[in-house]
């Protein structure tokens, strides 16, 4: 095998208050003559040069996240922006934006059909009862056709005959103390966006991020991790935690077909996140954001391997099932997301280091890391260090998982585990990170007094790592910077729609919520026997969950029993142990819900 890889400098140019460009996506143009790169803290559109190997131009574009490029190579198409989303049309030689759609909250995964007439995309957040997938009609700049997802839609695909729309949601949607939990996927028809099927991840699946159709369109490849939720998190060795996964799914019969791990035996892939697959269906290429690794895998190996498999239903657990049908490429910089892939080149941006990978496929399989330096580097300050280590596995023993794995962009990963802070044996909610230091005390039950000492405990007992000051600070201060964002319950202006101002008299008057969610955060840092645990936990104490922000970590209680706000408010508070709603009409509850989901 021969290796050649080439490390290339994005940018040396950045814009004013602009420290880092974080390039989130990628796309290339048909001859693979440019690149472009969305960069998300750069608010900004590199155009690379190939054969100069620099960047010949760079397009201003605030708050892009993700981009496609039309068919013609004429216009790109930036998702853009959050609470107040929208999609831009961009001419892709002059960076001139020609055209701005409105796009709701957090667009995603920009998509166009293969005519070049219809523009798919998602919003990553929405209202329960508001559509999130759209079909925008580029001739008349309107949507003609939504629908709604499960939660968190963020990786689309279209068949390769354009009639089906896949759409694969980031979190599980459903209760969190059941015996399997898991995210799931939904197909739609293209042309109206009908719902044709659901398909269920397997059992533990969570943090979708990529997904992939193979060039003959026969396989849906979906990358995620897959959380060993029923087990105690005792120790890290042979994924006994947390694993990284692509599933597979026949996209002619729309079934599942099986997931394989990208891990090895004794070291993990963590953070599965951008999946392209080459032009030639040889191989399926996956980025281990958490360990900055590509991993390449034999398709036609992989395949062979699943149909002679005596035992299927193993393989979802078989560390060993790809060894000698893939490779791990060793990347140059941190945090790979976004993967292209043109005739026999994968790139790979690097989002913590502003700078791209370029690996060469051969004959015999893909190179290996041969790096050329840097014009110039912006050394990262305590918050970006403090960034970089969140999602950084390789300080974990054997590499297994990063803090991001169960608190993905430091939010709640909507599921339970066991942690050994309480005993042994009940699973508790992955909370938010969010307002975590004004917030103490932290964890659930509140057992640690504050986050400084949850994030020291959280690296010597889930990481199994003796973080050092140096980072342990930085994380804190990482942590310190994230703010929320607005709810999708809110009107477009950012004010509280009627049902929530009715909410919000009842949230402070009849059910005396505010009694302990107090603003600003909605908490009153104590902790309170509420009387609804199970066997040991029916008389502990929980610590009062902070509400801001409440809208996106369902589901909630202690154990995540509770799918909705609205469960939390009846089904759980028979007892009004947690406000006065036994006695609340139908309609206040759904107000005071409203008003919560607002915060």
């Amino acid at each position: 095998m021969r290796y050649v890889v080439f490390l290339l400098f994005l940018s040396s140019t950045l814009f004013a208050g602009q420290s880092f460009l974080s390039p989130s996506d990628i796309e290339v143009s048909e001859d693979g003559s440019v690149l472009y790169l969305a960069c998300a803290t750069g608010d900004s559109i590199q155009m690379f040069d190939v054969k100069k190997e620099k960047v010949s131009s760079h397009f201003k574009v605030k708050d892009v996240r993700k981009i496609a490029l039309s068919n013609d190579g004429t216009r790109l198409y930036a998702a853009c922006g959050e609470f107040a989303g929208r999609i831009d049309e961009i001419d892709a030689k002059t960076g001139r934006i020609l055209r701005s759609f409105p796009a709701d909250h957090t667009p995603m995964s920009p998509l166009l059909s293969s005519d070049g007439k219809t523009l798919f995309f998602c919003n990553r957040f929405s209202r329960h009862d508001q559509p999130d997938v759209f079909a925008l009609d580029l001739r008349t700049g309107k949507v003609k056709a939504s629908t709604k997802a499960i939660r968190e839609p963020v990786t689309m695909n279209l068949s390769k005959d354009g009639r089906f729309l896949w759409v694969v949601n980031h979190l599980p949607l459903m209760k969190a103390n059941l015996e399997k939990v898991f995210t799931s996927l939904n197909i739609y028809r293209s042309d109206d966006l009908s719902i044709v099927a659901k398909l269920d991840m397997p059992p533990g699946s969570f943090a979708v991020r990529g997904s992939v159709m193979s060039s003959d369109g026969k396989y849906l490849f979906v990358t995620h991790t897959i959380g060993r939720f029923s087990v105690p998190t005792t120790h890290l060795d042979r994924g006994w935690i947390n694993t990284s996964a692509v599933s597979i799914f026949d996209a002619v019969k729309q079934k599942y077909i099986n997931t394989v791990l990208i891990d090895d035996t004794m070291r993990g892939a963590a953070n599965p996140w951008g999946i392209a697959v080459t032009e030639d269906d040889k191989w399926l290429c996956v980025n281990a954001s958490g360990t900055h690794e590509v991993v390449f895998i034999d398709i036609k190996e992989m395949f062979k391997r699943i149909n002679a498999a005596a035992k299927p239903e193993d393989i979802v657990n078989d560390l060993a099932f790809l060894y000698g049908a893939k490779t791990r490429i060793k990347l140059e910089g941190q945090g790979p997301r976004a993967i292209a892939v043109k005739d026999e080149f994968i790139y790979v941006p690097m989002y913590f280091g502003d700078s791209l990978n370029l690996i060469e496929m051969w004959d015999d399989g893909p190179g290996a890391a041969i790096p050329l330096p840097l014009k110039e580097t912006v050394n990262p300050d305590l918050v970006r260090m403090g960034e970089m280590a969140f999602n950084d596995a390789t300080f974990c023993y054997q590499d297994w998982q990063s803090c991001s794995s169960c608190h993905p962009d430091v939010r709640s990963d909507g599921t339970n585990w066991d942690l050994l802070n309480d005993g042994i044996g009940n699973p508790k909610q992955s909370r938010s990170l969010l307002y975590t230091h004004k917030t103490s005390p932290v964890m659930i039950t509140g057992v640690r007094g504050s986050a400084e000492i949850a994030i020291q405990n959280g690296f010597a007992h889930i990481q199994f790592h003796q973080v050092t000051p140096e980072r342990e600070a930085a994380v804190n201060e990482y942590l310190k910077s994230v703010k929320p964002i607005p709810s999708p319950y809110l009107k477009k202006d950012g004010s509280l729609t009627e049902a929530a101002k009715r909410g919000k008299e009842i949230f402070n008057g009849k059910a005396n919520c505010v009694q302990c969610h107090m603003p600003p955060y909605y908490g009153d840092r104590s902790k309170h026997v509420l009387s609804l645990g199970t066997d040991n936990d029916r008389n502990r104490e929980f610590a009062t969950p902070m509400l801001v922000e409440i809208w996106r970590t369902a589901p909630y209680m202690y154990d995540g029993r509770a799918v909705t706000i609205e469960d939390v408010i009846t089904v759980d508070n028979t007892n009004n142990s947690h406000g006065n709603t036994k006695d609340l009409t139908a309609r206040q509850v759904k107000d005071l819900a409203e008003y919560v989901k607002s915060l």
